[in-house]
């Protein structure tokens, strides 16, 4: 599944040139190391949404933020060949630096360092990499501590999502299953487990989840070895005490029915679709989407509404929800959500969360926090029988729905700055005990 090394039409830094503008632009303080898929200031996801948000924690504590992420981004992981390796775009502190070589940024890191300052290093996706360059990077620079977030399940098989050929939930089997025999990533997946656990190994790093169900979900599945586990939720919601009223029909409008986010088969879109176009014509019922299209088509009687987060701040998905009076979020991701932040902003902005029972963050919420606002089903036959008998307009009247607001959490950088803490503690009692002595 791993596509070879490519260097951006742009070029590449020398390590000198790169020297100047990290010692430009370093803090005196400490170095979080962060490496992603893609650019989190080009693209648009819960990840890059994440790494926003650590960045503006970073800046909060005048510590540095030092991102690295594939010139080129891919699928899988880039093939390591010795001498070829993968360009990485730089950003320092959100500001492009430019693009530069594993060797040439270890050059150039190793002048321009904040002396006597610690380094974290935070892998929150291989993709687009090769292990053994972040690896060879992390090891050269020197770090304190090392964290792996497992944001999807990218660190089990190259389909992030364990479809199996992209297309059913196939709950991470052995290696060398039948399952894993007759899948599109089955092949290269003992290959590429091989790869991703040579760092593990080499490491043993902290590893952190979005949440209690994901971290569930790993640990089941992976015998790499780590330090820690822990679930670092992305962010905590807080619902009002103000219940909404269903108003429907009362007023004679239909029941908003709408889909968050990106038009993504992974994510439930052609099931949302396939629903909206069986009840094209039913007064009850209105249907929305509510985020980007990407060129993807949708029935034209599904209205639009634009929302970038990137664009329009990190809460304009809940203001649009708000905004179109949304009643229904159908949120039927056909894998085990490890977050889902659609889901939170759907809770947020008001509205009712139907979603299929199973793993996952989303069954766990509605299981927990929103346990009055939203309804887990068995089947897609069981959703189109809810708003075919009518049933959906009762289970509106019985809900508690209200709205509230999503607080980011910080990620990896609290933790970070609570193990600086304890370490000071520790360096103080330690010289306390010396002259003590």
């Amino acid at each position: 599944m791993g596509q070879g090394p490519a260097i951006p039409a742009e070029g590449v830094l020398s390590a000198e040139r790169l020297s100047d503008r990290l010692k430009a632009g370093f803090l005196d303080g400490p170095v979080i190391l962060s490496v992603s898929h893609d650019d989190y200031r080009e693209h648009v996801g819960g990840v890059q949404k994440l790494i926003s948000v650590e960045q503006t924690a970073c800046a909060d504590l005048s510590w540095n933020y030092l991102h690295l992420s594939p010139s080129c981004p891919r699928l899988g992981l880039a093939n390591h060949v010795p001498g070829l390796p993968v360009a990485l775009s730089v950003r320092l502190n959100g500001e492009k630096l430019g693009n530069v070589t594993p060797k040439s940024l270890i050059e150039a890191f190793v002048r321009a360092r904040p002396k006597d300052q610690p380094v974290h290093a935070v892998v929150h996706h291989f993709m687009g990499h090769a292990p053994e360059d972040i690896a060879d990077i992390v090891e050269a620079i020197g770090y304190d501590r090392i964290i792996v977030w497992t944001h999807d399940f990218f660190t089990l098989c190259s389909g992030i999502q364990l479809l199996r050929n992209d297309a059913v939930y196939c709950r991470a089997p052995a290696p060398d299953s039948t399952a894993c025999g007759i899948c599109s990533h089955g092949e290269d997946r003992p290959a590429f487990l091989a790869r991703i656990g040579a760092f593990f190994s080499r490491f043993t790093p902290c590893v952190m989840a979005p949440s209690e169900a994901a971290l569930a979900i790993w640990l089941k599945h992976s015998s790499f070895p780590h330090s820690a586990a822990l679930a670092r939720p992305l962010g905590r919601l807080l619902l009002s005490d103000s219940r909404i009223p269903f108003e429907t029909g009362g007023t004679g409008r239909p029941i908003r029915i709408a889909f968050l986010g990106q038009r993504a088969y992974p994510k439930g879109w052609s099931v949302f679709q396939t629903l909206a176009l069986r009840f094209k014509n039913d007064p009850r019922y209105e249907f929305h989407h509510l985020g980007l299209a990407h060129s993807v088509p949708a029935a034209g009687h599904i209205v639009h509404t634009p929302v970038n987060i990137a664009r329009d701040g990190g809460d304009a998905m809940i203001r649009a929800v708000v905004a179109r009076s949304i009643d229904v979020v159908i949120n039927w991701s056909l894998w085990p959500e490890t977050f889902c932040y659609a889901a939170y902003e759907a809770l947020a902005g008001g509205a009712f969360l139907l979603a299929p029972d199973g793993e996952g963050n989303v069954p766990a919420l509605l299981r927990g926090t929103a346990s009055e606002q939203g309804l887990l089903l068995d089947s897609e036959n069981e959703l189109t029988t809810l708003l075919s008998t009518g049933k959906l307009s009762d289970v509106l009247k019985l809900s508690n729905r209200r709205r509230g607001c999503l607080l980011a959490q910080e990620g990896s950088i609290a933790w970070c700055r609570d193990q600086l803490a304890d370490d000071m503690t520790n360096r103080s009692e330690i010289r306390l005990e010396v002259q003590d002595d």
